[in-house]
């Protein structure tokens, strides 16, 4: 299944040299079923210039996010890391 993944451009160079999304200070990284709500968490931060990454992983590789309000961000993810 396709998942999104909105990132800063500095955070960006990190994902192209390092080939992977790294967990974020809690531990895992932040997927949405689509691209517009994954850029929701970033505009929320106040960041006006944003990155988004297409990921495809199975379904159960990811767990529901409980950590904000459903009718806002509708389904977002988490994952422990992703390699691309």
């Amino acid at each position: 299944m396709k998942y999104y993944h909105a990132t800063t451009e500095k955070t960006m160079e990190k994902i192209f040299t390092d080939g992977a999304i790294r967990k974020s200070w809690d531990g895992c990284v932040y997927l949405c079923t689509t691209a517009v709500d994954a850029c929701k968490f970033l505009i929320l931060r106040g960041i006006k210039r944003m990155i988004v990454v297409e990921v495809e992983l199975d379904e159960s590789e990811v767990e529901e996010s409980h950590d904000h309000n459903e009718h806002f961000f509708h389904r977002s993810r988490t994952h422990m890391g992703i390699y691309i």
